[in-house]
C-alpha cells in the first residue's frame, strides 16, 4: 500500500483541499475548485457575468473531456485523467501509483465512488467549495 504522507510534496495543504478515499481506500487531498466571475461579451462589451467553479484552464478541458466520453471505460479513463491531474498537485506520483490509485472493481460496493466524488469536487458540486487561492 503507498504512503500518502511520504508521496506528499513540499506545497500539501489541507487547508484549501478536500479528501476523497481512492481505491486504496486512504483518504488522498485533491484542491478545491475556486470560484471565478466570467464576463458575457455583446459587441466587445461586458453585458453580464456569471460564476464558475474551476480549478483551471488545463482542469476544465478535462472535465470537457468527461463529459464528452462516451459512458464506460471512456468515461472511467477520462475521470481518472482528471483525478491524476488533480492529485499531482499536492503529491509526488509514478505511473504505477496512479494504477493502484485509480482503480475500479466492477461488481465490488463503493469502488466507483471515487469517480462521482473527483467529479463532484471538480465541478463545485460536493464537498468544500472554494479554494482561497485559486489560480489559473
Amino acid at each position: 500500500m503507498l504512503d500518502e504522507v511520504e508521496k506528499r510534496k513540499p506545497n500539501w495543504s489541507d487547508r484549501d483541499s478536500v479528501a476523497v478515499a481512492f481505491a486504496d481506500g486512504q483518504e488522498w487531498r485533491v484542491p478545491k475548485p475556486w470560484l471565478e466571475i466570467r464576463p458575457r461579451f455583446e459587441n466587445g462589451v461586458a453585458r453580464t457575468t456569471y460564476p464558475v467553479y474551476t480549478c483551471g484552464v488545463r482542469l476544465d478541458a478535462l472535465l470537457d473531456a468527461i463529459a464528452d466520453a462516451d459512458a464506460g471505460f471512456d468515461r472511467l479513463a477520462a475521470t481518472a485523467t482528471l483525478a491524476a491531474e488533480l492529485l499531482s498537485f499536492h503529491y509526488d506520483l509514478a505511473d504505477d501509483d496512479l494504477d493502484q490509485l485509480l482503480a475500479f472493481r466492477q461488481g465490488v460496493p463503493d469502488s466507483a465512488a471515487w469517480i462521482e466524488r473527483v467529479i463532484g469536487i471538480a465541478t463545485g458540486q460536493s464537498g468544500p467549495k472554494v479554494s482561497s487561492v485559486g489560480s489559473g
